[in-house]
């Protein structure tokens, strides 16, 4: 995926009376490149349904979006929390 041993977090908040990302949190090598798809997504309320649809670039760290809304939708609450350990390495 992106690099031997790399090893990162990402943590997604999203509204669930809206169904929208409300904030999101990336930690760990080269995130730059999801901070402009988490802002997209916050800024434009975005739907956790419509995400299923934007399909990430293969091989890259942004592979951690579906495994943040396969997390997401296995929580429930008003303000679920959505957390995935991203461990992506190269193949």
């Amino acid at each position: 995926m992106h690099a031997d041993g790399y090893t990162g977090r990402a943590e997604l908040v999203a509204d669930e009376d809206r169904g929208v990302v409300v904030g999101a949190t990336v930690v760990g090598q080269d995130v730059a490149e999801l901070l402009h798809a988490a802002t997209l997504a916050i800024v434009g309320e975005v739907t956790i349904d419509r995400l299923w649809h934007a399909g990430p670039a293969y091989p890259a760290v942004s592979e951690i979006w579906p495994r943040l809304l396969e997390t997401y939708g296995r929580i429930a609450g008003p303000a679920a929390v959505a957390t995935a350990e991203a461990h992506l390495t190269a193949s």
